[in-house]
């Protein structure tokens, strides 16, 4: 029989700072260069999008998903999955640098330039660099003791949150290509780049999946009463990751080759139209020649 919990949920502090900031900044960026003339912002759907993952993070961070995720390891994995996983590429899908290129100033446009083609972010968003900090960071946070200290220590858990979604934006930013990016990589290698990362996932979720003994034994030791088997809660916690990470992954291959295309068809329609415009100019040639020395050339 399930006992009866009260629960409290408290918002960290500084997450709920900080999703605020985020959703003020790009929403006053957003009605700036919307109001002036001068400037074009962002289309409406990404602007949507970037507002839904905005709401995800919170969900992941604020909700009380987060409390669950300090007594069941499923709700701890489930918010990781939000805050990993679907939470960065949609926020990145409304092109928040653009945006902010946008609406701001001239001085401010030097400074971000400066700042995301300086030698930390050039660092920081080569492609391999952003898979390993990736692939290494959430594994240390999914199947180390550190996911017991944080289930502790709520300082430490804070700063799970926001490594793991540094890490995710910054896997994301090459993989999607919304916004200007350092090393901007073709299409070919952004699938093989995000399938690596598919397979990669799948391959150790299925090897933990198989696993007979709790891996995090201190939280199956304190799982409350109303909470499911520890194993159970522990498979379900890899099949959301699993399951639900390998759906975003294909998504965005989906999303990636789409692209790529529509990207085909518009430089086809541009080399059509140059084709044509050079014949033209080669008719019109040949028709004043003609008319020059009354005989066909």
């Amino acid at each position: 029989m399930f006992e009866r919990v009260a629960v409290y949920v408290r918002p960290d502090p500084v997450l709920f700072a900080l999703v605020l900031i985020g959703g003020w900044t790009y929403w006053r960026a957003y009605r700036r260069a919307r109001d002036d003339g001068r400037r074009r912002t962002v289309s409406p759907w990404r602007a949507r999008a970037f507002a839904l993952g905005l709401a995800v993070l919170a969900v992941a961070f604020l909700s009380p998903l987060d409390w669950l995720g300090t007594r069941l390891l499923s709700a701890n994995f489930a918010g990781m999955f939000l805050a990993t996983m679907v939470a960065p590429p949609l926020m990145q899908l409304g092109q928040p640098l653009t945006l902010l290129f946008r609406a701001a100033d001239p001085e401010s446009r030097r400074r971000l330039r400066r700042a995301y083609r300086g030698r930390v972010a050039t660092i920081l968003t080569f492609p391999v660099a952003t898979w390993l900090l990736f692939a290494v960071v959430t594994y240390l946070w999914q199947f180390s003791s550190l996911t017991e200290w944080a289930v502790r220590w709520p300082a430490l858990r804070t700063l799970q949150h926001l490594s793991l979604f540094f890490v995710a934006w910054l896997f994301w930013w090459p993989a999607l290509c919304s916004d200007p990016v350092r090393w901007r990589m073709g299409y070919t290698l952004r699938i093989f780049y995000v399938l690596v990362e598919m397979t990669h996932k799948g391959l150790f979720g299925g090897m933990f999946l198989a696993a007979q003994t709790p891996f995090h034994e201190e939280i199956a030791a304190k799982l409350p009463s109303w909470a499911p088997d520890p194993m159970v809660d522990q498979r379900l916690a890899i099949l959301i990751l699993w399951v639900g990470g390998s759906l975003v992954f294909f998504a965005a291959i989906v999303g990636i080759a789409r692209h790529w295309v529509l990207y085909d068809a518009r430089y086809s329609r541009r080399l059509d139209r140059r084709l044509a415009k050079q014949r033209e100019a080669e008719r019109r040639r040949r028709a004043a020649l003609e008319q020059i020395f009354r005989r066909p050339v």
